[in-house]
């Protein structure tokens, strides 16, 4: 990659990282809000994952900032992989949060089991495909729940959940075969911001109308 692709490249990836921070920080936000208004520990749930999102974002986008502003290239890829690495494990634990959430009775158990299986295979540090893969398999039961969710209670509330964990594991799914097509890297930026938009509107209705 020529030193013009490689700027843009990594400025895109800030300017988006920053900008879904702003967005996860504002549903941590709201969710806690909610939680406030009807007591509900689903909102909890969702307030404790988003704001690790958030802060791992933050911490991805600023390491990438570094990297672009030290001008330095390759020399300081490593400090852009560590930050990948944080915003992984944030990722890692704030959708584990949210399993657990839609596996109340067996939670201990299920969250126990998952760690377990997914410690001896992730990665040491920086963007791997293995990563990707973990977050694909957790992202899509917590989508396959919201769906089973929308089918039986049939709100907007839900549908816009449904969408937003949709979007959410497509976003994984392309930064991930973004390997084969670049243009891939793109529509999985935009696919989490929209997933993180989708629920920061399903958050504003619910606190609108509590």
């Amino acid at each position: 990659m020529d030193s013009a692709r490689w700027f843009i490249g990594f400025g895109f990836d800030a300017i988006m990282e920053l900008i879904s921070f702003v967005i996860a920080f504002a549903v941590a936000y709201q969710a806690f809000k909610g939680y406030r208004l009807t007591r509900e520990r689903t909102f909890l749930y969702l307030q404790f994952s988003f704001v690790l999102l958030a802060a791992g974002l933050l911490v991805d986008g600023l390491s990438t900032i570094f990297v672009l502003l030290a001008r330095t290239g390759a020399r300081l890829l490593g400090v852009s992989s560590l930050g990948y690495t944080i915003f992984f494990f944030a990722q890692l634990t704030a959708y584990l949060i949210l399993v657990c959430a839609y596996l109340q009775k067996t939670r201990t158990l299920a969250a126990e089991s998952l760690a377990l299986s997914i410690l001896p295979v992730l990665p040491v540090l920086g963007y791997t495909p293995t990563g990707e893969l973990i977050l694909i398999f957790l992202l899509f039961f917590i989508t396959a729940q919201t769906l089973i969710n929308y089918s039986v209670r049939r709100t907007s509330g839900s549908l816009l959940v449904m969408f937003a964990f949709t979007m959410l594991t497509l976003s994984h799914a392309f930064f991930l075969l973004m390997l084969f097509d670049a243009r891939l890297f793109v529509l999985a930026h935009v696919a989490q911001l929209s997933g993180f938009v989708l629920l920061l509107v399903m958050l504003l209705q619910v606190n609108r109308s509590a």
